[in-house]
């Protein structure tokens, strides 16, 4: 096994990863980023609409702080909010001063790349800021596991290529893999966005909240055969939801709030929801929006929608989508986590967005949290020597974990993949019950108890088992999460529970893992 150290690694190679690592080697470490596709590819700010929020151009950082409150339902951490206010001017303005192709639009910045890969441009100007750095990039790794003691951290990653096994260990290590958006049958995330970071972080020690927290885009197309897309807000507002009976979505759920997608992300979602499962099909029309409506969407989406779909011609069919994890790694302002040398930062952490994420403030918290990581790892680190430990950890880690071995395969995981997203989407996605959560939960252990048992596989199929098993084991947390809190308050919706009960639910749902088990705890803000 290859063996390979660092000061610091950071494990992901988005926004939040690649600014992590500049701060991490702007103070003189040796960095090195993992990742599974290359050089900031396959993450979710390339494919994001290059939106960053923050007090700029007439904005201001009480405006920000409040948006941001307001969307969380009471539920921030308003430690971590503040420092997102504070910190985000000057954050986006590095930005432009790198190079970053960009526009200015109501006090929002905006990256402007090649549609529909608008964060193309983000990555693009990180990885080359990140180069002039020093900073090593390690692609092509699906990570195995990571353990954490005595001051090394351990990382086991296949590489799938060569169908071989490396081994990095560190000081410190820098989690910024994203979300989960993936464990989900319907989507907009890139498609092994499974959630590994989470099972990582909680089986290296750390703590997660939230996890019953996930937004959800309530209008995306959902023609069948064809890709989906999620219909911006100033194109899906000059349009009319309907049902195939002709009913106006938004009168007969008498929701007022306009725009409804912005406003009413939530309630509308849920609306759609309740159509599709009483076996009615939702229809954005948008033959009616004139030439100029189509252009005025600053990044130019309509022409998507128009070259791709022929919206002006035809009725777009319609349905929700998963777009983000609230909830996650518990950190503090500076991306510290229960965990000595573990620190985490972007869509893996929770508390911020509280109950549920205002527009813009994904890519913010990104390059925020990444910087404030990347300097706190780098700090940690300063005093260590890693390899010699690692090694031997390495070894240990290798030798005790439950293996795959790459012979011709016995059991295919894309079927395990396809049965996990369609139980995920259906029984623990918009519209949750006791009853569904439960069967839910219930399926996901007998996907997890298969794809433990698989001792022999394909060469391709080793990394997507080794991907499918943290993302079950993310998958039931966020389950079993969904089933304790018996309200419903922003993102999360219990059928059975409707409304917001502070007296009872106005707090966090932590889990860690003790001796091997799950342990929640409730704590009040």
């Amino acid at each position: 096994m290859e063996h390979i150290s660092y000061d610091v690694m950071v494990i992901g190679c988005g926004a939040a990863g690649l600014r992590a690592a500049i701060a991490a080697a702007e103070r003189d470490c040796t960095v090195g980023v993992i990742s599974k596709a290359s050089r900031g590819l396959g993450t979710s700010t390339v494919m994001s609409r290059g939106h960053f929020a923050g007090a700029l151009e007439g904005s201001t950082p009480g405006e920000h702080r409040l948006s941001t409150l307001r969307a969380g339902k009471g539920l921030n951490e308003t430690h971590l909010v503040d420092a997102l206010v504070e910190d985000a001017p000057g954050r986006l303005e590095e930005m432009v001063k790198w190079g970053m192709p960009s526009a200015m639009e109501k006090g929002q910045l905006y990256a402007i790349g090649p549609p529909p890969v608008w964060g193309k441009e983000i990555v693009r100007c990180l990885c080359r800021v990140a180069e002039t750095r020093g900073v090593r990039f390690n692609s092509g790794l699906t990570v195995a596991g990571m353990r954490i003691l005595d001051g090394t951290v351990g990382v086991l990653a296949y590489a799938s290529a060569r169908n071989e096994w490396v081994g990095f260990s560190s000081c410190a290590v820098v989690l910024a893999t994203g979300g989960a958006g993936a464990l989900y049958m319907r989507h907009d995330n890139p498609q092994r966005m499974l959630g590994e970071g989470y099972a990582l972080a909680l089986y290296s020690g750390a703590t997660l909240q939230d996890m019953e927290f996930f937004q959800f885009l309530p209008i995306a197309t959902a023609e069948p055969r064809r890709p989906q897309f999620a219909v911006p807000s100033t194109i899906a507002r000059r349009g009319r939801l309907i049902n195939d009976k002709g009913e106006e979505i938004l009168d007969k759920y008498a929701i007022k709030e306009r725009p409804a997608d912005v406003l009413a992300r939530d309630r509308l979602s849920q609306a759609l929801m309740y159509e599709i499962r009483n076996g009615n099909s939702v229809f954005l029309d948008m033959r009616g929006i004139s030439e100029q409506g189509w252009k005025e969407d600053l990044l130019n989406s309509g022409e998507i929608l128009l070259r791709r779909f022929q919206a002006r011609q035809n009725l777009l069919r319609v349905a929700p989508t998963a777009h983000f994890c609230i909830g996650g790694v518990q950190i503090d302002s500076q991306g510290r986590t229960s965990v000595p040398g573990l620190f985490a930062a972007g869509e893996v952490t929770g508390g911020l967005h509280g109950a549920n994420r205002v527009a813009g403030n994904a890519l913010t918290e990104t390059l925020v949290f990444g910087a404030r990581a990347g300097t706190a790892a780098s700090i940690w680190a300063a005093a260590g020597n890693p390899e010699e430990k690692g090694r031997r950890l390495l070894e240990e880690m290798f030798n005790s974990m439950p293996h795959v071995s790459a012979t011709k395969g016995v059991v295919a995981p894309a079927r395990l993949k396809r049965r996990l997203r369609e139980i995920v989407w259906h029984n623990g996605g918009i519209l949750k019950n006791k009853e569904g959560l439960l069967q839910a939960i219930r399926t996901v252990e007998e996907i997890r108890g298969e794809l433990f048992s698989i001792g022999q596989a394909a060469p391709s199929d080793i990394q997507e088992t080794l991907e499918l098993r943290m993302g079950a084991e993310t998958a039931l947390i966020m389950l079993q999460a969904a089933l304790q809190r018996q309200e419903s308050r922003g993102a999360h919706f219990r059928e059975e529970f409707p409304t917001e009960i502070d007296q009872l639910w106005l707090g966090h749902l932590d889990v860690s893992l003790r001796k091997e088990k799950l342990e929640w705890c409730f704590r009040k803000t």
